[in-house]
């Protein structure tokens, strides 16, 4: 930018063309005006990243609250057993409105694999973790099933926030939101087949 303005300085006082100080001119305007536009576009683009980092941050704590609140449910009673808390007639609903606000911030969350992966893990926890077709299938107890997509939704959460790799899912994580799947796919297979 100095040299520019050198140069138009210097043939402004000399004999030269009367157009180049104009273009020198312009050229610096010109280089002005791209580095400004470049700075600008590169504050709007950090910018727009830290609102979506921080609507994460924001969308993983409600999560993160909805799991341990959860996990104290299923640490005190026995889940699926017995009449859901009043006023709920069943316990899928019961859990279900505990996680009410976690599935809208899952909505919030910009990595898809993340997202798939946690609503597996909230779907055990609702629909997996004390069903007996599920435990059967899967050779364990309510509480370890819960365990586990506990502990998985967790993990992920902590490991993406963190910016780290995620955790691979155990085996018995696996194998209970594979059966689980399966047990969706059958039931929207027989709602179709009606």
């Amino acid at each position: 930018m100095d040299l520019l303005i050198a140069v138009a300085q210097q043939t402004s006082t000399s004999n030269s063309p009367v157009w180049l100080a104009p273009l020198l001119g312009g050229a610096g305007a010109l280089v002005g005006g791209s580095l400004t536009s470049t700075v600008a576009w590169r504050v709007l683009s950090d910018t727009k990243k830290a609102r979506w980092r921080a609507e994460e941050k924001e969308a993983t704590e409600i999560i993160t609250i909805a799991l341990l609140e959860v996990r104290q449910i299923y640490r005190n009673t026995d889940v699926g057993s017995g009449p859901a808390p009043e006023p709920f007639r069943l316990w899928t609903d019961y859990l279900e409105s505990k996680f009410g606000g976690s599935e809208a911030a899952l909505m919030r969350l910009h990595n898809d694999a993340l997202r798939k992966r946690v609503t597996s893990s909230l779907d055990l926890l609702v629909w997996g973790a004390h069903d007996s077709r599920l435990l059967y299938e899967t050779r364990s107890t309510a509480r370890a099933v819960a365990n586990h997509a506990h502990d998985d939704a967790m993990a992920c959460l902590g490991a993406y926030t963190r910016n780290e790799p995620w955790p691979d899912a155990t085996k018995a994580w696996k194998d209970a939101d594979g059966q689980l799947q399966w047990q969706f796919e059958q039931e929207r297979r027989a709602a179709e087949g009606e």
